[in-house]
């Protein structure tokens, strides 16, 4: 079994001329979202193996407050350019070169690339997937490379 959880990246500042996009940090709102959906999220999915993030620095953020939650290490978070750069096929080839020995992932992520990614895995998602939303789904399969055309069932979802 593979279970993949996606986030997207909880409530960031606007963009302004002092910072790039990718140096967008949460706001205050999106830090309290983040803490209430990770603490909620803690209690329905099993504990990650691994945490892989955007670089950016809003998804970071919001990627290091869920690791707090299920009590892992913030330096045990690793990122790929890709899934802040890429579409949902790029996500798609980051995912199927992970290590088919983990079998729990989060992935922390940015619309619209992320709910475009979900409705590739599990085409029954419908509604928005407004910011510091979960997706967590549960694929039949042993190896990362053939989520895709496993369908999955939905474990847990906090839109």
């Amino acid at each position: 079994m593979k279970h993949l959880t996606i986030v997207r990246h909880a409530e960031a500042e606007p963009l302004r001329s002092l910072h790039s996009d990718f140096e967008r940090s949460l706001t205050k709102h999106g830090i309290r979202q983040a803490d209430q959906i990770s603490q909620k999220t803690a209690r329905n999915i099993p504990a990650p193996e691994m945490l892989v993030s955007s670089p950016a620095q809003r998804a970071m953020q919001t990627a290091h407050i869920f690791a707090a939650a299920f009590h892992i290490p913030q330096d045990a978070v690793i990122t790929d350019m890709l899934i802040y750069t890429g579409s949902a096929s790029d996500i798609m080839q980051v995912i199927s070169h992970w290590d088919d020995a983990v079998s729990r992932v989060i992935l922390f992520g940015h619309n619209p690339t992320v709910a475009e990614l979900i409705l590739r895995l599990y085409p029954q998602f419908s509604g928005s997937f407004p910011t510091c939303s979960v997706c967590s789904l549960e694929f039949p399969a042993e190896c990362w490379k053939k989520i895709e055309s496993t369908p999955p069932a939905l474990r847990f979802q906090n839109c």
